[in-house]
């Protein structure tokens, strides 16, 4: 094999095989980047939807919940709500498909339906007097806030996909408790048009995904893996029919609607999906079709205020659209390539192997000392000249060769020490060579400054004198062969530059010093970098610590509201526990006794209904401002629920509890608050006194005697106080149990 051929073989072993692997694995690296960009970026949007279906359905969810706040709703009377809910209906102009209140007894009344002659009930046939009411007892709406509710505390609730019994739509319904004062009356909701939330979806996913060229295929979840929505519409919800398309109805009258799960699809993978759904996390599960055997993935995201979570499934075809692009493109860029770089190969293999040719037949006549030029290479150029210089080049060798070794041993001691500006100082004449780029560094020209010692301390600030002499003599007198520092040097301009030099020490034989050869770096940049980000961690650090103490003090604020009865201005009935929590701890540990006093309103609910609600709250306000102006300082009232005030006195017995309760009962009387409904004519309270006593587990005992004696000033004629010696005995009645 001639060396053409070897040459050329060897630029593509040598080249194009490195090259190769290397765009191989660009390759390779590009479309797994773009495969997990992809993916990121579908979750991302997928969790952008999710947001903002959250912050629909959460104004929802507030909305009834507010109406379960309105009187005439706690009331239950479809004469005094119906009114109200069909104002707000109209009000939220088309938002709600109905609007819906239901009794303990799973009675229905809507904005839509009622029957006059049954009170407003929803029945089968409004128009018959006589037509049977329905009733929502077996909707688990109802059932989660009214029918199951057995402890009666305030529930809300968003109901999977169901099809009205009054319009026979489909919708969804957010229900909520209604309370009356602590007694659970029943439940107020609304109906949601299914149409509403699908072209919300639809819309958002549209906009979504629209930089994509594949159609999302979206799904709506809910907590039982039911699909609300989703982009296959044989899965929807819908009414269930018979052989004759007739909508088949229940024992009750009622129509079926079905629905479609997720656990009846046939990859486990969706199961498994589903229960992390349910654990509201986020994520992508890769599954393969059973149906076509093709690779899938499942990004779901859950829905914040709900029990849904919304999911998009992709194929992985889709995915790596990009991916399948990037290769093709690589493909065509890599055999364009090949095809090039063989061509140049053989390019310069040939001006490579002609002139060496050539070269060759004239060093062999050379050898053979034949210093005649060829007679056909006269008009040729380098390689007449070359031959002709091939006598002169021997005289010169030994010179250039001096010079050369000093020009490689200097260049390979810079490279030991870095590649920047280079000086190299010989101590033993006291000469230092600086490069052009040590010289522009400090804004001189290359034949600028003198070549010596000098000329280094000249431009060195004046601080850093002593401390560089010091390293020198430290160095010199040391056995180590490399040095490195930071100094200061005054530019040409007069600024200083931040120089970082590193270099090596040059030792004769005996170990002494001869030479310093070294490199300067400029890290002003860096320096001032440095600094700059200490100023600025110090500033973070300085607002991070304001931002904390406010936190803290904000913090605070809340806790303090959330112990305080905003109308009266008083104690919460938390802020209650939480006192009585920490005067039973003294009792137990320090033997620090305190007494309750129980007041409540005489004939309050009378007052109510006869002066109406609002002179109810004035004249609360009143009576606890009247109380409280009785107490001293380490006295504290708290509002115990509805017309009830509870007042805690530290360090008291008894004896001063039954006094001071007498006291108060006569200030509250003589405020003369006209109360027509009362025995006495005027508002009163009545009062129950009771004190820790060493057999009290916990204070909820002393709160029973309290109530216990509270009763009995009831029974005695009421606007008088009443107490219980009672100790270790417990003591339960109907209204604390």
């Amino acid at each position: 094999m001639n060396l053409r051929y070897k040459i050329s073989l060897s630029l593509i072993v040598t080249t194009l095989v490195p090259v190769s692997i290397l765009i191989f694995f660009v390759l390779w690296h590009v479309t797994n980047d773009a495969e997990k960009d992809t993916k990121h970026t579908i979750q991302n949007y997928l969790q952008l939807m999710s947001s903002k279906l959250s912050d629909e359905f959460y104004s929802s969810i507030r909305e009834i919940e507010i109406y379960a706040q309105i009187d005439q709703v706690k009331s239950l009377d479809p004469v005094q709500f119906q009114p109200v809910l069909k104002k707000e209906l109209l009000r939220q102009n088309g938002r709600y498909e109905k609007l819906l209140v239901s009794d303990k007894k799973g009675h229905l009344y809507n904005t839509v339906c009622g029957n006059l002659a049954q009170n407003y009930k929803c029945t089968f046939d409004d128009n018959d007097p006589k037509s049977k009411p329905k009733v929502l007892t077996s909707r688990k709406y109802w059932q989660e806030t009214v029918g199951n509710n057995l402890s009666e505390k305030a529930v809300t609730h968003l109901s999977d996909p169901i099809i009205s019994y009054s319009t026979g739509v489909s919708q969804l319904i957010i229900a909520t408790t209604v309370f009356d004062g602590n007694q659970l009356k029943g439940m107020v909701g609304a109906s949601i048009e299914w149409n509403r939330i699908s072209t919300m979806i639809t819309d958002l996913t549209r906009s979504t995904f629209s930089q994509f060229n594949w159609t999302p295929k979206v799904m709506l979840i809910s907590s039982s893996g039911t699909y609300w929505y989703h982009w296959d519409e044989k899965k929807l919800v819908r009414l269930k029919q018979n052989g004759k398309g007739e909508v088949v109805k229940d024992a009750k009258g009622l129509p079926i609607s079905v629905s479609s799960n997720i656990y009846q699809e046939p990859e486990v993978e969706l199961h498994e999906s589903h229960t992390a759904m349910m654990q509201r996390l986020s994520g992508v599960t890769e599954f393969t079709l059973k149906e076509t055997g093709e690779t899938n993935y499942l990004f779901y995201s859950p829905i914040a205020s709900s029990q849904y979570s919304i999911a998009l499934m992709v194929s992985e075809k889709n995915i790596n659209q990009v991916s399948y692009e990037l290769k093709n493109l690589y493909a065509f860029v890599f055999v364009i390539s090949l095809c090039v770089f063989m061509l140049a190969a053989i390019w310069i293999a040939k001006a490579i192997t002609d002139p060496i040719g050539r070269l060759v037949g004239q060093a062999n006549r050379l050898k053979e000392g034949n210093y005649q030029a060829e007679s056909d290479n006269a008009g040729t150029g380098e390689l007449n000249e070359l031959s002709q210089t091939f006598s002169q080049m021997a005289k010169v060798i030994l010179d250039r060769q001096k010079r050369l070794e000093m020009s490689e041993e200097r260049f390979e001691l810079a490279m030991k020490g870095a590649n920047d500006g280079l000086w190299d100082w010989h101590l033993d004449t006291n000469k230092v060579y600086y490069s052009p780029r040590w010289k522009k560094m400090l804004g001189y020209d290359s034949d600028e400054l003198t070549q010596d010692s000098s000329t280094y301390f000249n431009l060195l600030d004046n601080k850093e004198h002593k401390h560089l002499q010091d390293e020198i003599e430290s160095v010199k007198s040391s056995d180590e062969n490399t040095f490195k520092y930071k100094i200061r040097m005054r530019h040409k301009k007069g600024h200083l530059v931040h120089i970082l030099t590193r270099g090596v020490v040059v030792r004769d034989e005996e170990g002494n010093a001869i030479r310093f050869v070294g490199t300067h770096v400029d890290i002003t940049e860096l320096t001032e970098n440095e600094e700059k980000i200490k100023k600025l961690n110090y500033d973070l650090e300085k607002t991070v610590k304001e931002r904390t103490l406010k936190l803290e003090v904000a913090n605070r604020h809340l806790e303090e509201l959330a112990m305080l009865d905003m109308m009266l201005n008083i104690g919460n009935r938390r802020g209650l526990e939480r006192h009585l929590n920490l005067m039973h701890t003294r009792f137990k540990e320090e033997g620090q006794n305190y007494a309750v006093l129980l007041f409540d309103v005489d004939f309050f609910k009378k007052f109510n209904d006869y002066y109406g609600h609002q002179e109810g709250d004035n004249t609360l306000i009143q009576v606890v401002n009247c109380l409280n102006a009785q107490l001293v300082k380490s006295d504290q009232i708290y509002r115990f629920g509805g017309e009830e005030f509870i007042c805690v006195l530290p360090e008291s017995d008894l004896e001063r509890a039954y006094t001071q309760a007498r006291k108060m009962v006569k200030e509250v009387a003589s405020l003369q608050i006209k109360h027509d409904k009362s025995d006495y004519g005027v508002v009163t309270v009545s009062v129950g006194c009771a004190q820790v006593s060493g057999g009290d587990v916990s204070w909820e005992q002393i709160i029973r005697r309290s109530d216990k004696a509270l009763y009995t000033a009831k029974e005695n004629g009421r606007n008088q106080v009443s107490d219980v010696y009672l100790t270790s005995e417990t003591i339960i009645d109907s209204k604390m149990a």
